[in-house]
């Protein structure tokens, strides 16, 4: 009986709604499934036949401890999804500037230091009166800011807010009209695809900001654009989360989410048998 450990976190040990689904399509194919946090003991990864790091969900908040458990997992015996190297290389939100060096469709983007004659050093040069300040090393939109030249205390606020390094860009008006599309693959396949709306007022898509979720079916050529999209990441990866803001006819790369991503396994009934039969197929290659 082959072991599988689904990797959390101390704040949220448990399997989250969408991988309890995936662990009971696990079991069902025969194998042995567990839970366990990457920043507890390190024993249940070092036995394991597969890790697949799930909700690993506060690693933002200790990024060099999640690089060297990252490092750790390098070594071990058995496989991991996705591999060690490319969390690695997704760790900092600088790939994204990567990315569009190599052809993605990303909106103006700009690298600032946490100071804030560096945001506003940076809004000036992209010609933006609006924008937002995303920190380097995030998740979940902890730490993003909208800053407005007209009121430079926003700007103040926004280096405050930033521990690291920060990506500046213009504040895309469609996430409140249109959404945030989420678009999930699993080992280069799509597989589902949901659409996140802000709540009035909003651009913060995630459900703890008040944010919805809903299944949708984006246009193929939407989905031919996502692809391009991962055939530009250093390797394939296992499963992929790629957000986009879907304009006409063409798409806005918001993130690529290949560590811990919601996969929103629980909107689509047969997401939880693809992943898991993607990764039993891991198991045997």
């Amino acid at each position: 009986m082959k072991s599988i450990v689904l990797a959390t976190c101390n704040r949220l040990p448990e399997l989250q709604p969408g991988d309890d689904l995936l662990a009971a399509e696990l079991v069902a194919r025969g194998a042995q499934v567990s839970s366990a946090p990457w920043n507890g003991p390190f024993t249940p990864f070092e036995t394991a036949d597969l890790i697949v790091v799930r909700t690993t969900w506060d690693y933002d908040e200790q990024p060099a401890a999640f690089t060297e458990w990252l490092g750790r997992l390098a070594v071990v015996s058995g496989r991991v999804a996705n591999a060690p190297t490319l969390m690695r290389w997704n760790l900092r939100k600088t790939y994204l500037i990567e990315l569009a060096e190599k052809g993605a469709r990303l909106a103006p983007t700009r690298l600032v230091s946490p100071e804030a004659a560096s945001i506003a050093a940076g809004m000036t040069a992209l010609g933006l009166d609006e924008a937002v300040v995303k920190p380097v090393f995030g998740a979940g939109a902890r730490g993003l800011s909208i800053v407005r030249k007209s009121e430079p205390a926003t700007i103040e606020r926004a280096a405050q807010e930033l521990r690291h390094e920060g990506l500046l860009q213009p504040l895309i008006p469609e996430i409140r009209t249109r959404g945030e599309t989420s678009l999930v693959f699993i080992r280069g396949a799509f597989s589902h695809a949901v659409v996140k709306r802000a709540k009035p007022g909003s651009i913060l898509v995630q459900s703890e900001y008040g944010g919805t979720v809903a299944p949708v079916a984006p246009p193929a050529w939407a989905l031919e654009e996502a692809r391009r999209t991962l055939s530009l990441l250093p390797e394939a990866p296992d499963y992929a989360r790629i957000d986009v803001v879907i304009l006409d006819e063409r798409l806005l790369l918001m993130e690529v989410e290949l560590i811990e991503p919601e996969l929103f396994l629980q909107h689509e009934e047969a997401a939880p048998r693809r992943f898991a039969d993607a990764l039993m197929k891991k198991l045997e290659d």
